[in-house]
């Protein structure tokens, strides 16, 4: 691994690489000593309410990050996550089945990678997840602080219509049964006055089928009352934490 920057903040190590010709990111404890080897992977919007992140680095847990050319989770950029995952567990010794963070359209990033790739995950925290194309960016539901630019985004990156998405099965909210069959932990936190990923046209599929097949115990739902599709970020930090952290 050729590094390209390395400086300390804040008790944190960050280093950069290169990977696959796309910026790649490291944040670890700057004491090694406190390093578990543990992996937290941010499936998007590196920069973006990072206070959870940062705690689990603070706590031992290696973050790592690569940008993505598109925020859709096309499959070129999920199998660029996944070889990503085991590349950055070889060069810096870290374990290669990660706890997600995934925000907005880094959620549904988690759960493609986690259906696709279930060998490569160990938990998801999951925020507000895009998991209904219909609803956002299509906007053919209540979603509307969603704009004409992200469909856009959305058209250019998979290269279909809306006509066209009405018969497309490869929504998040396909993929549950995926999820369930591989036991996937998640922890899964939303605003109830989300206008631009409503919960009811979105989230609540995931939380509907855990509960149908007996899986509470695998599912952790944070409402936040009265919060919109911002801030993101768990109601109690700490509590995510250990919840992940439980056997």
């Amino acid at each position: 691994m050729e590094l390209l920057v390395e400086y300390y903040y804040d008790g944190i190590k960050h280093i950069e690489f290169s990977f696959k010709n796309k910026r790649c990111i490291a944040l670890m404890n700057e004491d090694e000593s406190k390093r578990n080897g543990k992996t937290v992977f941010k499936t998007e919007y590196f920069g973006a309410f990072p206070d959870l992140q940062n705690e689990f680095v603070k706590r031992g847990y290696t973050l790592i990050f690569i940008k993505n050319h598109n925020r859709w989770g096309t499959p070129d950029q999920l199998n660029d996550q996944y070889e990503f995952i085991n590349y950055a567990s070889k060069e810096l010794g870290i374990s290669n089945k990660v706890i997600t963070i995934g925000m907005s359209c880094g959620g549904m990033m988690s759960v493609l990678l986690a259906a696709n790739h279930p060998e490569c995950i160990e938990a998801l925290y999951i925020d507000a997840p895009v998991m209904n194309f219909l609803s956002c960016p299509a906007r053919l539901g209540n979603s509307p602080d969603v704009t004409d630019s992200m469909w856009q985004e959305f058209e250019n990156a998979w290269h279909m219509t809306k006509s066209e998405l009405l018969t497309f099965r490869g929504h998040p909210i396909d993929m549950l049964d995926k999820l369930v069959d591989n036991r996937i932990k998640i922890y899964m936190a939303y605003g109830d006055s989300d206008k631009t990923v409503p919960y009811e046209e979105n989230g609540i599929a995931l939380e509907r089928k855990y509960k149908e097949c007996g899986l509470e115990n695998l599912l952790y739902i944070d409402k936040k009352i009265g919060v919109d599709h911002h801030p993101h970020g768990p109601t109690d930090i700490d509590f995510a934490i250990k919840y992940f952290e439980k056997a």
